[in-house]
C-alpha cells in the first residue's frame, strides 16, 4: 500500500554533481602525480576504473531487474518522476579514471593523449545523462524527457492518444506524435520520438503516458499520491517467475547483435594479440568492449524473450505492485542519484 505519512517535498539522497566534481578532481591529482610516480598511477587508475565499471553493471542489473509499477511523487512540484540510479554515476567515474590513465600515459606515448581526447569527447557528448541523469518527469503540462546530451519538452497535446511502443532496450519507449511541431528540445537530441528512463516498469510508464494523452481531465491530478494509486490499480499484474534482466528482444534483433558482436570480436581480439603492447592495441580495445556488450545484450534479450514466452503460457496470478509514494523510496531498493 502507499505510505500513509504526509508527503514531504522531493529531495535527492545524494548530490551526484558534487560526486562527479570530486571524481574529476581526483583524476587531475592522479595525472599530476604521474609525472613523479607513473606506475602506481597507472595501476590505481585501471583498478579504480575496473571496480567502478563492475559496480555500475551490478547496480544497473539489480535496479532494473524487476522495477516497480510506480513513480516518485513530488507534490510540491506536482510531478511524477522515474528514479535515477547510481549506475550512470558509477559509469561516469569509471570513464574519468580511464581518461586519467590515458592522459597519464602521454609521457610514454602521444597516443595516450589521442585516447584521452577520444574518450573525453564521448563523455562530453553524453554529459547530461551523467550530470543530471536521464529519465522522465510527468507534469500536468506535459513530459520532460532527459536524454544523453539534451532534453525534450513534450506537451500532452503533441501526443497521439495511443500507447507508446517499446524500444529495443529496457527502459526505452517510442512515442507516437499527433502534432510533433509542439515538441521543444534543448541541447543535442537525435531521436525525438524516443525517451529513456530506468527504475520503473516500462509497461506502467507507457500506460501512464497513454492515459494522460487520451484523458485530459486526469492531468490536473498528476503529482499526487491518490493519482499514483489510481494508476497502479489500473496496471495489469505481471506473470510470476519472470525476472527480466533485459528487454525481450525479437529474433531479428538477437541475430543482428550476435553478428555485430562476432565481427567486432573476430577483428579486435587477433589484432590486439598481434599488436602486443603497441598503440594498435589501444585503438582496437574499444571495439572488443563494444562487441562484448553486444553479445551480452543478445544473450539477455534472448533469455528475456524465452522467459516471457514461458510466462505467457502459464496462468498469471494477481501480484500487487510495489508502490513508491512521496519521495520516501527505500534505499535498500532505490537510491536516487
Amino acid at each position: 500500500m502507499v505510505p500513509r505519512q504526509p508527503p514531504r517535498p522531493y529531495r535527492r539522497l545524494v548530490n551526484r554533481r558534487k560526486v562527479i566534481v570530486a571524481g574529476l578532481g581526483a583524476v587531475v591529482a592522479e595525472v599530476v602525480a604521474s609525472a613523479w610516480h607513473p606506475v602506481p598511477v597507472y595501476i590505481g587508475c585501471l583498478a579504480s576504473a575496473a571496480v567502478l565499471l563492475v559496480a555500475a553493471v551490478i547496480a544497473g542489473w539489480r535496479r532494473n531487474g524487476q522495477p516497480p509499477a510506480a513513480f516518485l511523487v513530488d507534490e510540491h512540484d506536482r510531478s511524477f518522476r522515474t528514479p535515477v540510479h547510481a549506475n550512470g554515476l558509477l559509469l561516469c567515474l569509471a570513464s574519468l579514471q580511464l581518461i586519467g590513465f590515458l592522459l597519464a600515459l602521454t609521457q610514454e606515448t602521444w597516443l595516450g593523449l589521442v585516447g584521452g581526447l577520444f574518450f573525453g569527447g564521448i563523455l562530453a557528448g553524453t554529459w547530461r545523462a551523467y550530470w543530471r541523469g536521464a529519465g522522465l518527469t510527468l507534469r500536468p503540462s506535459g513530459i520532460e524527457a532527459g536524454k544523453a546530451a539534451g532534453a525534450l519538452m513534450i506537451p500532452w497535446e503533441a501526443l497521439a492518444p495511443e500507447p507508446p511502443g517499446r524500444g529495443e532496450n529496457w527502459g526505452q519507449l517510442k512515442l507516437a506524435y499527433a502534432r510533433p511541431e509542439l515538441v521543444a528540445a534543448t541541447g543535442w537530441t537525435l531521436a525525438r520520438d524516443e525517451v529513456v528512463f530506468e527504475g520503473a516498469n516500462p509497461d506502467f510508464v507507457a500506460k501512464a503516458i497513454a492515459t494522460y494523452a487520451d484523458e485530459p481531465d486526469r492531468r490536473h491530478a498528476i503529482g499526487t499520491l491518490a493519482e499514483l494509486k489510481r494508476l497502479q490499480e489500473d496496471q495489469a499484474a505481471r506473470p510470476p517467475g519472470i525476472l527480466e534482466m533485459g528487454e525481450p528482444a525479437p529474433t531479428r534483433t538477437t541475430v543482428r547483435r550476435l553478428i555485430v558482436a562476432l565481427v567486432l570480436l573476430a577483428v579486435s581480439i587477433p589484432v590486439a594479440a598481434a599488436a602486443g603492447q603497441g598503440w594498435l592495441r589501444l585503438l582496437v580495445s574499444p571495439l572488443g568492449w563494444f562487441g562484448g556488450h553486444q553479445f551480452y545484450l543478445a544473450v539477455t534479450g534472448w533469455r528475456a524473450a524465452r522467459r516471457a514466452q514461458r510466462g505467457a503460457a502459464e496462468s498469471p496470478c494477481e501480484a500487487a505492485p510495489r508502490p513508491v509514494g512521496g519521495h520516501d523510496v527505500s534505499t535498500a531498493d532505490y537510491v536516487d542519484l
